[in-house]
């Protein structure tokens, strides 16, 4: 990554959800950051992935959307939150919170091993600063190091916590995903976690399956590595080890109704590939 005519070079996962997302961004300071951005490293990638499918976009486009109206009804549930955003890459999602939540907010943790450094320097050029918002590097999978540096810059365990956990279930093993969110268990299940997961080819309606291999050979290729898929019964499992409180799974159908108040273009479920869930641990 450098920066290129004042502009952000970028190629990683991240760039490529954020260039596929940007329309997103159309007003205040995540529209500042994102204008700095060249996504020209990405683009062909992003127009391979359309022309398999266009609904490669309406789906991230989706879980863009529903991953702030989940954030904006959990936030309202204390009156003052910490919120972690693990693997939070290159996405203006804190800024977005900082904006909208002047009173509810105690503090925003986005922590990444990757892009930290390049984020940092363009909140700088925004002239953006916050002394809410904390840009953390640390590896998800090293829970000691990755708690060591929330606590040391001033995370509180025993406070009410938020947890972003969007877009990462595909490059963790269940053991990976399962100690991370142990970390984040409270005594008085007072922390709520966001996040999605790609759905097994089992769960996907046939019409549908032959596009969503070739979605993923694409994406395994791009990035080095297959791709992991769960079906809504492991991911249930897996939350019931946790002693989880799940408030809802969402399936594109269902989000797409919750966001625009009718199905257009998500009438199966497993349409689209993914779920998202919201759970307190």
């Amino acid at each position: 990554m450098r920066i290129l005519e004042n502009k952000l070079t970028v190629a990683s996962t991240s760039a490529l959800v954020l260039s596929v997302a940007k329309s997103l961004y159309q007003d205040g300071w995540s529209y500042e950051y994102i204008s700095r951005i060249d996504f020209s490293a990405v683009e062909k990638l992003a127009e391979e992935l359309y022309n398999i499918t266009p609904l490669f976009q309406d789906v991230l486009l989706i879980r863009k959307r529903m991953v702030r109206h989940l954030v904006t009804q959990l936030m309202l549930q204390h009156p003052r939150q910490q919120v972690c955003i693990l693997g939070a890459g290159l996405d203006p999602l804190g800024l977005k919170i900082a904006e909208d939540f002047p009173i509810h907010l105690k503090a925003i943790y986005e922590i990444d091993n990757a892009c930290v450094e390049e984020k940092k320097e363009l909140y700088a050029a925004i002239s953006f600063d916050d002394d809410r918002l904390y840009h953390l590097h640390a590896d998800l999978t090293n829970i000691p190091l990755l708690m060591q540096t929330l606590i040391d810059t001033g995370y509180n365990p025993d406070e009410p916590t938020l947890i972003v956990f969007e877009g990462i279930m595909p490059y963790i093993s269940e053991e990976q995903f399962l100690r991370i969110m142990r970390a984040f268990c409270s005594r008085t299940r007072n922390n709520a976690v966001v996040m999605d997961y790609m759905l097994q080819n089992e769960d996907l309606p046939f019409n549908f399956v032959s596009r969503a291999n070739d979605i993923l050979e694409v994406l395994g290729s791009a990035f080095g590595m297959p791709l992991r898929q769960f079906s809504r019964k492991k991911i249930l499992n897996l939350l019931s080890l946790l002693e989880a409180e799940i408030f809802e799974v969402y399936d594109m159908q269902a989000a797409e109704y919750i966001l625009n108040g009718h199905n257009k273009k998500y009438h199966l479920r497993g349409e689209g590939m993914l779920e998202m869930v919201a759970f307190s641990i």
